[in-house]
């Protein structure tokens, strides 16, 4: 709901704070008073199209501001996708119209675009006025004033099932276009197939060979290196000398059997550096420099590198299109099990979402009936007995498994609500149908029934009541009433036995500071409401008569 509202230098208005309750709130005053333009202002809060006329004259900018609450949580999806944070379950819109034509719109802070806040509005309130009564009757919308709980239950089992057909078809449509590709390029694949599996491919080939290279590369280095070592251990005499040792330490032995462990040191020793020069004697002898071997690593080499070029693959990717290409070949060699098995998983979900859109569909029609009936006995408490509905459904005929566009996300219905005011007269489609005093109430009704399931947390009927009285305007009043306990009303109204309906009333009214005309606005209290209800009923503002009556009245809807 709309909870505060601030203006400035907007036309005759030049700056006031207005805060709004809960369920009914009128705004009254002469005419002219600027009731309209706080109208007028929400509805730029709400993505209506600005003017640099509207700005105050002799100011740079209008500032338009609106704090909403209690919000359709759908929004709050919508403010995620386009990175506003919604934490804090409070709505800011700001509008800035300035003299040179801009206008900036603000949602908590962040600038958005003018489309992005009519996404936002369209699901936060509504302005019904006499020249425009179908804002919220988009077409499009229609199938959501026939939810409730039950058919958003069935809607979610339905968009299950319809995510499950989707997947199952692109990978139906997917195997028969490779498939088809496949037929016109089998031959080709085959080739690149044989191609790369006879090069046997290893994914860490290249780089063994290339360390393999590199040894070969510094063959003479390791020969004379190894040479070096193998001449150490024989012109110094390492082994031989220690043999020596050993022996010696045998004699300390044979004196103090202490020496015994100093003995067994030796010996290992001994052996491990024998080991060692023999290993290096028969390494001298092994080392073979191996030309051929040399040649064919860098021919190998050279040949991987071509095959990655060609295909602009490395290694690890080249192998992973061996099996891509594996695959394609076998899948086309077994196509005709392939597409059957598709074909099978993509009738059976498809059949499954069909009995799912029917039932979606039968609910609907129900709720439909009841709309019907509800809406058709509000047009009746209305004086509008004469007026013929009818809600129609599209008829849908399922009959093609692959055909995924009748399935929409909100499920396969188009819904059109048709209407005549006169009998004898055709019916016409609702959103066709030219506006006017009969219309407005016609939309007063519908509205009665149907905001429930839209989610609107704010409606606003600007002078809707034009034209009525009498037995007419009584139901005015009780069907605004019955709208305002779910969803927060906003109305400008001339009738007296409509501002005696709200639960908050606003006076608006002109006046002249400092030679300049501006708008004020004020929460009248239960005293000034009866004054103000009075003098609506009749000019004679402290006439006993309509200050009574204007109190019984105010009473009565206290009740």
């Amino acid at each position: 709901m709309l909870t505060s509202l601030t203006v400035s230098n907007f036309a005759i208005i030049d700056n006031i704070s207005i805060e709004f309750g809960d369920k009914l709130t009128v705004l009254t005053g002469e005419t002219g008073a600027g009731k309209s333009l706080i109208i007028d202002a929400i509805g730029l809060l709400l993505g209506e199209r600005a003017s640099s006329s509207m700005v105050r004259q002799d100011a740079e900018k209008a500032i338009i501001e609106g704090v909403f609450c209690d919000y359709n949580p759908k929004i709050n999806k919508i403010l995620v996708e386009i990175g506003i944070d919604s934490s804090e379950d409070i709505l800011i819109i700001k509008r800035e119209i300035n003299k040179n034509g801009k206008s900036i719109s603000r949602i908590n802070g962040f600038v958005v675009t003018l489309g992005q806040l009519e996404n936002v509005s369209c699901l936060l309130a509504d302005i019904h006025t006499q020249l425009d009564t179908k804002k919220l009757f988009d077409i499009r919308n229609y199938v959501d004033f026939l939810d409730n709980e039950l058919t958003d239950k069935t809607l979610k089992e339905y968009l299950q099932l319809k995510n499950k057909y989707l997947e199952v078809l692109k990978d139906y449509k997917k195997i028969k276009k490779d498939l088809e590709d496949g037929e016109e390029n089998l031959e080709y694949y085959k080739y690149r197939l044989n191609e790369l599996k006879n090069l046997h491919l290893n994914s860490s080939e290249i780089e063994n060979l290339e360390q393999e290279l590199y040894i070969l590369n510094n063959y003479e280095s390791i020969y004379n290196t190894i040479y070096s070592i193998k001449d150490i251990f024989k012109n110094n005499n390492i082994v031989s000398g220690l043999y020596d040792i050993r022996n010696l330490v045998s004699k300390l032995i044979n004196i103090d059997p202490k020496y015994h462990i100093l003995k067994e040191n030796l010996d290992n020793v001994y052996y491990e550096l024998d080991d060692l020069e023999t290993t290096f004697n028969n390494e001298v002898r092994s080392l073979e420099f191996d030309e051929s071997r040399l040649n064919f690593i860098n021919d190998r080499l050279n040949l991987l590198k071509d095959i990655q070029r060609k295909y602009k693959k490395d290694i690890i990717e080249l192998i992973k299109y061996q099996e891509e290409l594996q695959s394609l070949i076998d899948n086309f060699e077994q196509s005709d099990f392939l597409i059957e098995e598709g074909k099978k998983k993509v009738i059976l979900a498809y059949n499954e979402l069909v009995n799912k859109a029917n039932e979606l569909s039968k609910i609907r029609k129900e709720n439909a009936k009841l709309l019907k009936e509800n809406i058709m006995s509000t047009l009746k408490d209305l004086c509008l007995d004469k007026v013929q509905l009818d809600i129609c459904f599209n008829n849908i005929t399922f009959k093609d498994f692959d055909n995924s566009t009748v399935f929409k996300e909100n499920g396969v219905d188009e819904v059109d609500f048709m209407v005549s005011f006169n009998p004898g007269e055709p019916l016409k489609p609702l959103s066709k149908v030219a506006s006017g005093g009969e219309m407005s109430r016609v939309m007063l009704a519908f509205k009665t029934h149907i905001l429930e399931n839209v989610g609107l947390s704010t409606i606003i009927f600007d002078e809707i009541d034009t034209g009525i009285s009498g037995e007419v305007a009584n139901s005015v009043a009780n069907k605004l009433k019955a709208i305002s306990k779910n969803t927060q009303v906003l109305s400008i109204t001339h009738l007296p036995i409509v501002a005696s309906a709200a639960d908050h009333h606003l006076f608006v009214k002109k006046k002249v500071v400092d030679g300049r005309t501006v708008t004020t606005i004020t929460n009248l209290n239960k005293e000034e409401r009866i004054r103000e209800i009075a003098t609506m009923i009749s000019s004679q503002k402290d006439e006993i008569t309509s200050l009574l009556l204007a109190e019984s009245m105010i009473d009565k809807f206290c009740k």
